[in-house]
C-alpha cells in the first residue's frame, strides 16, 4: 500500500490533482489506514490510465463519465451486470481513439511542413556558405 505522497511519486500526478480527482469524482475514494490514503497497485494503473486519458486530450467531463461505475476490475469480480458499462466505456474509448487519429493526422502534416521548411532553410544556409567560399574568378 501506498501514501498519497508516494502514489504521486510513482504516477507523477501531483497529490493535489490526485485529491481534486477524487474530488470530481475521476477517481474513487482510495481506501483509508488511520485517516490516510492507501493506494494499492491496482489503484496506480488507473490513475496512468486516466491520466493517460488525460494527457490525450480527453476532458475532464468526459473521463469523469468513463469512471462513473468505478473500476470495472474490482464489479467484474461480483455477480453484478457490468456489461452496460463495458459498452459505454467501449464506445467512450472508440470516439477517442477517433479523435487521436485525427490529431494523429493533423500533427503527421504539421510535421511534414516542418521538415520541408527545415530541408528549405537549409539548403539556404548551404547556398549561403556556397557564396561565401566562392572564389573571384575576375581578376
Amino acid at each position: 500500500m501506498y501514501s498519497i505522497g508516494e502514489a504521486s511519486k510513482l504516477t507523477g500526478i501531483t497529490a493535489f490533482t490526485l485529491r481534486y480527482y477524487e474530488k470530481i469524482g475521476v477517481l474513487p475514494e482510495p481506501s483509508r489506514q488511520d485517516g490516510i490514503r492507501r493506494y494499492d497497485d491496482q489503484d496506480l494503473v488507473f490513475i496512468r490510465f486516466i491520466h493517460g486519458l488525460k494527457q490525450t486530450g480527453m476532458s475532464l467531463e468526459s473521463i469523469v463519465a468513463f469512471t462513473k461505475d468505478g473500476c470495472i476490475l474490482s464489479l467484474n469480480d461480483q455477480d453484478i451486470d457490468i456489461s452496460g458499462s463495458l459498452q459505454d466505456r467501449i464506445n467512450m474509448l472508440a470516439e477517442h481513439v477517433d479523435q487521436l487519429e485525427q490529431q494523429i493526422k493533423h500533427l503527421e502534416t504539421v510535421k511534414a511542413i516542418a521538415q520541408e521548411k527545415s530541408l528549405f532553410y537549409s539548403n539556404m544556409l548551404k547556398e549561403q556558405a556556397f557564396k561565401k567560399v566562392k572564389p573571384n574568378v575576375n581578376h
